[in-house]
């Protein structure tokens, strides 16, 4: 019996294990620092594995891997820029500054793609591309280049982006859109809400295609190269760092594989001694304090600072903010601040009690993941979005920043902070995150393998991501539905007259004689 349940899986590691040894690039241009961690994780997921990764983005390991070879491409300070303009004045809509960030976003994956060490790069062999989307997808081309198949990781919930590189249906009837957050889609108003959005979401793909495809065509020239519409419909895998039990449930076709939590650790690295001794004395709990990679605290406008020490020194819990020096004006005892913090690490603490954050989809999954309340002070993009997800879920509460005041943070603190509810939901929801047959990251290497294995995994190739608009919403088959009815309907009427003019014609005749 021990034989046979050797033998059995010695078959299974065959037929089943992981993909020989590949080689396999990733093009990383994405801006933000925790969307590059992201897919670092994965890289050394698949490292670990066997396989030999190259990958290219803006920031480098924080140390050298086995089986990684690193080419950085230093950023300009664009995002940086953006992120100080936001905290003194948000924007009211994406859409006022998306043109900007869209030519920026262009330009740098261009400079990327073209950075002389990475040029050196089009002469070698490679098995497989994964691209790390951020709005520029004519680095797409780089999977026909290499004659590998090409997967998409996009570090953040569904999108008509993310659909339309393997056709998967949207369903915008029923499943809530990742800016506008949660809705009941029972009201007519949020369906229209919806819809709305949708059809800005169509205006934007066209706009984006149109924008794009000049980039795509110089550094892929035609006569060598698909054209771009056949390269975005030729993506083999698409990973989502998402989960339905935070996201909501939708359709997915095969190819479309959720990931959520990818950078999540199922066994914390130890921290740092000093970080470390600061949450174990923290006998009333600790409050973990970060606005993401890209915003910086300093940025914010003294008067929005003067709100938070004040409110926060006030606390008994010590406070661990990610800050961009050793210290701040009037910093108060129970503040300890680092410019870059281990956040899946810190939130795993026992300690910790509560999680004030900008709500990016990042840390709002490891928050989840680890049972902590969040108090979101939502900025700009999806964040908003994700903020109320949290709020309606009931583990957590939603900062206005515009409006934000020492009154109103303070009692939403004392809220938060008092009241078991919060905690006690965190912990529920956080068994359903992590109730899943493998990890985040056992998934996305098991299917990149899959891809590798089955030359691209043709297929799980969905014939709906053939279709153009009217095809795939059958308005070419309506329409000549409603033309032949049309036809059929004049053609009787004619007929039907004709017959009437006979009959009577007939009826005259008669009479005369």
């Amino acid at each position: 019996m021990q034989m046979t349940g050797l033998i059995s899986l010695i078959g299974w590691l065959v037929l089943f294990g992981t993909a020989e040894s590949s080689r396999i690039l990733c093009i990383n241009p994405c801006p933000g620092k925790s969307q590059v961690l992201v897919a670092q994780v994965l890289l050394k997921g698949l490292a670990e594995r066997g396989h030999e990764v190259t990958m290219i983005s803006p920031f480098k390991l924080s140390k050298p891997v086995q089986n990684i070879r690193e080419i950085v491409v230093p950023m300009n300070d664009f995002v940086a820029k953006k992120m100080r303009d936001f905290v003194n004045k948000p924007p009211k809509s994406l859409l006022s500054y998306y043109p900007e960030m869209m030519q920026e976003m262009l330009i740098w994956a261009n400079n990327t793609i073209n950075y002389p060490e990475f040029l050196k790069l089009r002469e070698e062999k490679f098995d497989l591309v994964i691209v790390g989307m951020f709005l520029a997808d004519f680095i797409l081309g780089y999977g026909p280049h290499f004659e590998a198949p090409t997967v998409i990781l996009w570090t953040a919930g569904a999108t008509k982006h993310t659909a339309d590189y393997v056709g998967n249906p949207r369903e915008i009837v029923t499943t809530q859109n990742m800016i506008l957050g949660p809705q009941d889609f029972t009201k007519f108003s949020s369906r229209l809400k919806n819809f709305l959005v949708a059809c800005i979401e169509n205006a934007i793909g066209v706009y984006n295609f149109y924008k794009q495809k000049p980039y795509y065509d110089w550094n892929f020239p035609a006569d060598r190269y698909p054209s771009y519409e056949a390269v975005r419909k030729n993506v083999s895998l698409v990973l989502l760092n998402s989960h339905f039990s935070q996201g909501g449930a939708r359709p997915y076709l095969q190819n479309i594989v959720e990931v959520g939590g990818l950078q999540i650790k199922t066994k914390p690295n130890p921290l740092p001694k000093d970080i470390q001794d600061w949450l174990d004395g923290a006998e009333h709990g600790a409050i973990y304090f970060c606005l993401g990679s890209n915003m910086k605290s300093a940025y914010l406008p003294a008067h929005k600072m003067d709100v938070l020490v004040k409110s926060l020194g006030k606390l008994k819990q010590r406070i661990l903010w990610k800050w961009e020096t050793d210290s701040f004006p009037n910093q108060p005892a129970n503040v300890m601040t680092k410019e870059w913090l281990p956040q899946d690490d810190v939130l795993a603490h026992s300690n910790v009690v509560l999680f004030i954050a900008h709500g990016g989809l990042g840390g709002i999954a490891e928050a989840r993941y680890h049972g902590i309340p969040v108090l979101g002070i939502p900025m700009f993009a999806e964040q908003s979005g994700n903020v109320a997800t949290v709020a309606r879920e009931g583990w957590g509460l939603e900062v206005n920043y515009e409006t934000l005041n020492e009154a109103t943070f303070s009692g939403l603190l004392n809220e938060i902070l008092t009241n078991p509810a919060y905690r006690q939901k965190a912990r529920e929801l956080s068994v359903v995150y992590r109730d899943r047959p493998q990890t985040a990251l056992e998934t996305a290497c098991y299917w990149i393998e899959y891809v590798i294995r089955h030359k691209g995994a043709p297929h799980m190739h969905y014939q709906g991501a053939d279709l153009n608009f009217f095809q795939s919403n059958m308005l070419d088959v309506l329409g000549v539905i409603i033309l032949g009815v049309y036809l059929t309907v004049k053609i009787l009427k004619v007929f039907i007259m004709g017959m009437v003019g006979l009959c009577c014609g007939r009826k005259k005749k008669q009479k005369l004689h």
